[in-house]
């Protein structure tokens, strides 16, 4: 076991080397929910303000064009590119318009499949390839926890990423020891990102995109599941 605990404790040194350089060298991007606070459209930046309170400001990449009719309240999803200075923002979608006080905003009914736009079906496949990559680092954490930690999963997830079992409530494993629970803490973590952002990215989806074009999209990357509003699992004590 101590010889297992060295081998896994240095591939994760080396796993999260890789994903700093990537980030310092603007590799792939993170996707982020947030809210739009306010809009500098002369200096092309965003002072936006994610899920857990954190404002921060952003600028728009040379490879965006504009903000289309994305307004200050404006809930969006923002794949953000690691630069010298502010974060770029290399795609946005908006999610959901914020509702005025008292009302709820309509949430429209999905188009027919014969009224699907071939390019909003690439727009989503886009986001979906993007998050798969970051699904494929969870992956790899999966990979040593379910080797190192006995963990077994009930059900199947055959057009997804096995790990998203935990979510379910669907593994049983050996959390006895601090390197198991650590890697369950981080799968966790690395997982719920990646969910979170993807059922954002569902959800603006459904309002130019037919049930079966999203499907095929996420069978396409291994992101095909129903759980996305599943709350995440407790974290585990050290």
């Amino acid at each position: 076991m101590k010889r297992t605990s060295a081998v896994l404790g240095a591939w994760m040194v080396v796993a999260c080397c890789t994903v700093a350089a990537a980030a310092e060298t603007g590799g792939t991007p993170t996707y982020v929910n947030a809210r739009v606070v306010s809009i500098n459209a002369l200096e092309r930046t965003l002072v936006i303000r994610q899920a857990d309170g954190r404002q921060q400001t952003v600028q728009l990449d040379d490879s965006l064009g504009g903000l289309g009719d994305v307004r200050a309240g404006d809930e969006v999803i923002l794949a953000l590119r690691a630069q010298p200075g502010w974060p770029r923002v290399t795609s946005i979608t908006k999610s959901t318009a914020a509702p005025s006080r008292g009302t709820s905003a309509p949430r429209p009914l999905p188009p027919a499949a014969s009224e699907t736009s071939p390019a909003a079906v690439e727009a989503f496949a886009r986001q979906v390839a993007g998050l798969a990559t970051e699904a494929d680092r969870v992956d790899s954490l999966w990979s040593a926890f379910r080797t190192t930690c006995d963990a077994t999963v009930g059900g199947r997830y055959d057009g997804g990423r096995e790990w998203f079992a935990l979510w379910a409530n669907d593994v049983r494993a050996d959390l006895s020891n601090g390197t198991c629970r650590d890697l369950y803490n981080q799968i966790v973590g690395a997982g719920e990102s990646v969910k979170r952002a993807m059922a954002g990215a569902e959800d603006a989806a459904r309002r130019s995109l037919a049930p079966g074009d999203i499907r095929d999209v996420r069978l396409r990357y291994s992101m095909d599941w129903d759980g996305w509003a599943l709350p995440a699992p407790e974290r585990q004590r050290l």
